[in-house]
C-alpha cells in the first residue's frame, strides 16, 4: 500500500531559525522556494542570513515521479550544498538530506511527513577492523600419566615450570580485571539512579511547542541557550491583553472640570476663544480650571480612545501594565490643538492681568494641579476617573470591563488592574533580573502598538432583539525580538551616588518594532520570564529610535512581594 504524504518538512538546524521546524502542505506545494525575499515559501532573516540570496533556490517534486525530488540553484551568489558537497546547477535530494545555503550560511534538513517506507534510511552496517581478532578464552590443563594397565591413572609430581606460573599469573589477572568490571559497573547503576531520580533538577524543562495553522502544524524545537522569541509567543499569547480607555478630571463635587477659553476679537472683526493659562509661580503655568457649571467657554480635562497593553499576573485577574494606561490623569496630558498660543494671567499691582507673551506647548500632569480657578488648592479636591477601562485578550471580541479603582506606585510607570472571570487566568513567569540583567541579552517585547494595522471582524447578531450586524476590532498581539541596549539607574532616595541618570531606573532596549500602545506590554527575558514593562520610546528626525522598560521589581513592590520565580 502507498504512503499518503501529507506535508513537507523543513527542519532548520543552523541560521536565524535554528531549532524550528516548518510544515507545509503536500499538495498544495509543488515546489518549495527559499531565500530572503517575502515571496518564499521557506523565508529566511533579510539581516541575519546574509548568506542566502533573495530567491536562493527551491525543491521541485518531479511530475510523474512518486517522491522524486529535485534541489535547484537560481544562481545564487554563495551556492547550495548537500550532505555538504557543493551541488551545480541542480540535483536530484531525498529525504533526511541536509542542505547548505552558501558556505557558513544556514543548513535545514528536507523531510517528508509520514516519511515513505521506500525512503526510509538503511541501518548501518558497521564492520570490525581485521586487525582486532576475537577474544580466545584461556584454560589450564591437567598432566597426567597412564601406569601401565592400572585401572586409575595416577598424576605425576611435576615441578612449577615456566609455563604453568605464567598461566597461574594469567588466571590471577582475570579474576582481578573480573572484580573491577564489576565495579565499575556497580558505580554505574548508581549514578544511572541519581540521575533519573533528580533528572528535573538536572535538565531545563524545556520542551516542545506545537503551533497549528489552518493547513498545518509547526512544531518548535528548544533552543539551546533558552526559548526563541516564537516559544515565549506561543507560550504567553494568551495572557498579553489589549487595553482600551478614557478618563476625566472631577472635582469632589462630582463635577467635570474644565479648562476655560476667553473669546478674543481679532482684527479683522473675528472673534476666535482662546484657552487660559495662569502662571501660579514665577516659571510655573498651569491651565485655568474650573467647574463645568461655572466655565461660560472651555473644554473638559478628559481623554478617549487611548490604548495600551498589559499582562496577566494572576490567577485571579489581576493584570499589570503602566500606570500611564490605568490612570493616565498622572502623566503627561494631551492638549487639544487650539490650546496653543495661549492667552497667560498672571499676578499684577491691580490684580490678575494679560501678559503680552503669549502661552506656547509646555507639559503638565492633571493630577499634579496646585490651583483650581486662581486660588491655591488646599487639601485633594479634584482627582481623575476612568470613564471606561476594557481588557480584551488576543484574537477575542469580547471586552471585560477592569473593576473599581486601580493600583498605582507614587514613584514609578507602574500600575495593576483588575478583572472578573468566571475561570482562572494562568499568569506570566514573573522575574527580578536585576541583579543579573547585562547589556546585549536577548529579550522579547510582546503588546499592540498603536501603528500596527488593526484587524476587524464582522458578525451576524444573534440576539432577537437586535438583529444589527456587529464590526469587532480584534487585537492581534506584535511580537518584537531585540536586546537590552543599556541599562540606567537613577538616583537612590538620600544616597549620593556618582554615577546615576536623572531618566531614572529604566532598562533601554533596542527593540523597534513597537510604539505607542505597546505601554504596559511585557518584556521577557531568554528563558520566558518577564523582566520588565514596555514604558515609554523616544525618537529623532534622523529615525533613530531608542524605547524603555522599567524593571519588574516595582511591579513586584506593587503586588505586595519582591519576588514570584527564581
Amino acid at each position: 500500500m502507498a504512503t499518503l504524504v501529507n506535508r513537507y518538512v523543513i527542519r532548520h538546524l543552523t541560521g536565524s531559525k535554528a531549532n524550528q521546524v516548518e510544515e507545509f502542505d503536500y499538495k498544495k506545494y509543488n515546489e518549495l522556494t527559499f531565500g530572503r525575499a517575502a515571496t518564499n515559501v521557506v523565508r529566511f532573516d533579510p539581516e541575519r542570513d546574509s548568506a542566502v540570496s533573495r530567491e536562493h533556490g527551491k525543491i521541485v517534486r518531479e511530475p510523474g515521479k512518486p517522491f522524486s525530488f529535485t534541489l535547484v540553484d537560481n544562481n545564487s551568489r554563495n551556492g547550495i550544498f548537500v550532505n555538504k558537497s557543493r551541488i551545480a546547477g541542480s540535483a536530484p535530494i531525498q529525504p533526511g538530506d541536509e542542505i547548505q545555503l552558501g558556505q557558513g550560511g544556514p543548513v535545514f534538513q528536507f523531510d517528508l511527513n509520514p516519511r515513505p517506507a521506500e525512503l526510509m534510511m538503511s541501518t548501518r552496517v558497521v564492520d570490525i577492523p581485521v586487525s582486532i581478532q576475537p577474544t580466545k578464552e584461556m584454560s589450564l590443563a591437567e598432566t597426567v600419566a597412564a601406569s601401565g594397565d592400572n585401572d586409575m591413572a595416577i598424576p605425576h609430581k611435576v615441578g612449577l615450570g615456566k609455563q604453568t606460573v605464567e598461566r597461574m599469573m594469567m588466571t590471577e589477572r582475570r579474576k582481578t580485571s573480573k572484580s573491577m568490571v564489576l565495579g565499575v559497573a556497580g558505580l554505574l547503576v548508581i549514578v544511572s539512579g541519581l540521575a533519573y531520580a533528580f533528572k528535573d533538577e538536572l535538565k531545563p524543562k524545556i520542551q516542545r511547542i506545537e503551533v497549528h495553522h489552518h493547513d498545518s502544524t509547526r512544531i518548535i524545537e528548544p533552543a539551546k541557550d533558552g526559548l526563541t522569541a516564537e516559544q515565549i509567543a506561543a507560550e504567553n499569547t494568551s495572557k498579553v491583553v489589549f487595553i482600551e480607555f478614557g478618563y476625566k478630571l472631577v472635582h469632589t463635587t462630582g463635577d467635570d472640570i474644565y479648562h476655560e477659553y476667553m473669546p478674543i476679537k481679532l482684527s479683522d472683526g473675528r472673534v476666535v476663544n482662546k484657552a487660559v493659562y495662569i502662571e501660579t509661580a514665577p516659571g510655573k503655568i498651569e491651565p485655568l480650571l474650573g467647574l463645568k457649571r461655572n466655565v461660560a467657554v472651555g473644554k473638559p480635562i478628559a481623554m478617549a480612545g487611548a490604548s495600551g497593553t498589559g499582562f496577566v499576573v494572576s490567577p485571579q485577574g489581576h493584570i499589570m501594565t503602566n500606570r500611564h494606561v490605568a490612570a493616565a490623569w498622572n502623566s503627561y496630558y494631551s492638549f487639544p490643538q487650539d490650546a496653543f498660543p495661549g492667552i497667560l494671567l498672571v499676578q499684577g499691582a491691580k490684580g490678575w492681568e494679560i501678559s503680552d507673551q503669549p502661552v506656547q506647548e509646555f507639559r503638565w500632569v492633571p493630577g499634579e494641579t496646585q490651583f483650581f480657578g486662581k486660588k491655591p488648592m488646599s487639601g485633594k479636591i479634584i482627582d481623575g476617573v476612568n470613564t471606561y477601562m476594557d481588557v480584551t485578550f488576543n484574537k477575542n471580541e469580547q471586552r471585560f470591563p477592569a473593576q473599581g479603582k486601580p493600583v498605582v506606585s507614587p514613584k514609578h510607570d507602574v500600575a495593576l488592574i483588575k478583572i472578573d472571570l468566571a475561570e482562572s487566568l494562568a499568569p506570566v513567569k514573573l522575574r527580578d533580573a536585576d541583579k543579573t540583567i547585562a547589556v546585549g541579552q536577548p529579550i522579547t517585547v510582546m503588546g499592540y502598538p498603536g501603528i500596527s494595522p488593526d484587524v476587524f471582524v464582522g458578525e451576524y447578531s444573534g440576539d432577537f432583539a437586535n438583529r444589527n450586524a456587529q464590526i469587532v476590532k480584534v487585537p492581534d498581539v506584535t511580537v518584537t525580538p531585540g536586546n537590552i541596549g543599556k541599562i540606567l539607574r537613577g538616583q537612590s532616595a538620600g544616597k549620593a551616588a556618582a554615577y546615576y541618570s536623572e531618566f531614572g531606573d529604566y532598562y533601554q532596549l533596542t527593540a523597534n518594532a513597537t510604539g505607542s500602545g505597546n505601554s504596559g506590554g511585557p518584556v521577557f527575558d531568554k528563558d520566558g520570564n518577564a523582566i520588565g514593562i514596555f514604558s515609554a520610546s523616544t525618537s529623532r528626525e534622523d529615525a533613530t529610535r531608542i524605547t524603555f522598560a522599567i524593571p519588574i521589581k516595582y511591579g513586584l513592590e506593587l503586588m505586595g512581594r519582591r519576588q514570584v520565580v527564581e
